[in-house]
């Protein structure tokens, strides 16, 4: 089975998967598919399907809620770019251990000390790592590789040819991207391609492939056709390179007009004069390069000067950012309220020694800041944060399982109490505030709140200050 039928296979054993209790695949339904696979002759439907649990391992992780369905060693459960699995081997009396067991009893959160009387400490350090989201519940099998953490065939291949095609004998090392970026046609790149993973149906290789037919090149009908020959030994493409510029763009263009002409041979008896054919491939490029130019020219407008902006009167601004320090582990929150004039009001800082993606981040910092305004009693708040794909999930209300969505769910849940708080997207040079105090909290302790500005970062907040009033 190949990699794009292992995509598309793999989406009936996920359904059955996100609706076991365990989410164990070897436990599916066989029943449901005729026979169990050990033993007889299975259906082809769960021979089908038993190939393709190889992409869903990779990509599946358990989303944690209570912690009770989870088995500590034998669950795909941890975060980060490592393996999801606990590293074995591991004292005996984890084994028979659920995730449930590793929390504290009464509110949601890890059992430091009992984490590492039980592990190793690198198996203590990825489970710390791990974040807990105390709004989620239920424990459930996410797919990791799509933000709404739901199965798509589309995923699915991208996981197989990122981790199965680059271990097998199909991997071709090399710069694959300088082909993609050449300045010419898609239909040129994709010929280019094929030349290089020699996958061209020339009578050479159709010959390989167990095809009888005549070796001559149908063009010339004097050499054996082989890549070689179609495009460089060939009298006619060896005449046509003449009419060309020698770069990457133009020799991809020139490949395809050569390819198009052998085809064109083959399949209608029509052949160009290498003259026509080289001057074809320059007019179809210029008049490419031409339109594509004109297209990036229209996309691009002149670069505007963004600036922080003050918020109406009676309103406060809240500017929200996370950085994430290489090295560290740490995930850093940076919140920043201003009034209507420009003047600071309050900021808090906050860390945590844990390893989520940068858009569950600038979740966390933006719930975290709604939850600061709640605590000061303020009504009406502008929210800001630099994160696009954030303030559309809310702006649209998505819904799903993942830990980013859940907790665009809680600032939901917060927004409904408090129709006066809005939120906005800024670009990062108007959040550069809330940005500088994010990477200074790994400076200070775990939790910082304040209602004066640190000395060494008010000339950050000043010159935002008199930009805005000389506007």
């Amino acid at each position: 089975m190949n990699h794009i039928q292992q995509s598309l296979m793999a989406h009936y054993p996920w359904g059955s998967l996100r609706c076991l209790r365990d989410g164990t695949i070897e436990k599916l339904n066989v029943n449901i598919v005729g026979g169990d696979w050990r033993v007889g002759n299975p259906s082809f439907a769960w021979r089908s399907m038993w190939h393709a649990r190889q992409i869903l391992s990779l990509g599946c992780r358990w989303r944690i809620g209570s912690g009770d369905n989870i088995r500590v060693m034998h669950d795909p459960w941890l975060r980060g770019s490592a393996d999801r699995w606990v590293p074995s081997p591991q004292p005996a009396g984890v084994y028979q251990l659920s995730v449930r067991d590793l929390l504290h009893e009464n509110y949601k959160a890890w059992n430091i000390a009992k984490v590492r009387n039980l592990f190793s400490r690198d198996a203590t350090k990825r489970i710390l790592e791990t974040p807990l989201v105390s709004s989620i519940r239920e424990d459930k099998v996410v797919w990791e590789e799509e933000r709404n953490e739901c199965y798509s065939v589309k995923s699915g291949y991208k996981l197989a040819m990122r981790y199965i095609i680059g271990s097998d004998k199909h991997h071709v090392a090399g710069n694959w991207n300088g082909i993609w970026k050449a300045q010419a046609p898609h239909k040129a790149r994709h010929l280019l391609w094929r030349l290089c993973r020699g996958c061209l149906p020339t009578r050479c290789r159709l010959l390989e492939r167990r095809v009888q037919c005549n070796l001559n090149c149908p063009v010339c009908d004097v050499e054996t056709e082989d890549e070689l020959h179609i495009f460089f030994w060939c009298a006619v493409a060896r005449d046509s390179c003449n009419e060309n510029s020698d770069t990457v763009g133009r020799v991809a263009m020139l490949l395809w007009s050569i390819w198009h002409n052998h085809n064109d041979k083959l399949w209608n008896d029509n052949v160009q004069t290498p003259r026509h054919i080289g001057r074809y491939d320059f007019d179809a490029w210029n008049d490419w390069y031409l339109v594509h130019k004109l297209q990036s020219n229209s996309g691009t407008t002149e670069a505007v000067l963004v600036r922080w902006e003050k918020p109406a009167l009676g309103w406060v601004k809240c500017n929200v950012d996370v950085a994430f320090l290489s090295g560290s582990g740490r995930t850093s929150v940076g919140v920043c309220f201003r009034d209507n004039s420009g003047q600071f009001i309050a900021g808090m800082t906050q860390w945590q020694q844990t390893v989520i993606s940068p858009v569950e981040g600038e979740a966390w910092a933006l719930l975290l800041a709604m939850e600061e305004a709640r605590h000061r009693g303020l009504n009406r708040v502008q929210f800001e944060s630099d994160s696009k794909v954030l303030i559309e999930a809310i702006h649209m209300k998505r819904r799903g399982n993942s830990e980013f969505l859940s907790i665009v769910h809680d600032i939901l849940s917060i927004m409904s109490s408090f129709l006066n708080f809005e939120v906005k997207f800024v670009r990062r040079q108007a959040n550069s505030v809330a940005h500088t105090l994010a990477r200074a909290s790994n400076s200070w302790s775990n939790f910082h709140r304040f209602e004066i500005i640190p000395f060494s970062y008010s000339e950050d907040i000043n010159n935002n200050k008199e930009e805005t009033g000389r506007r």
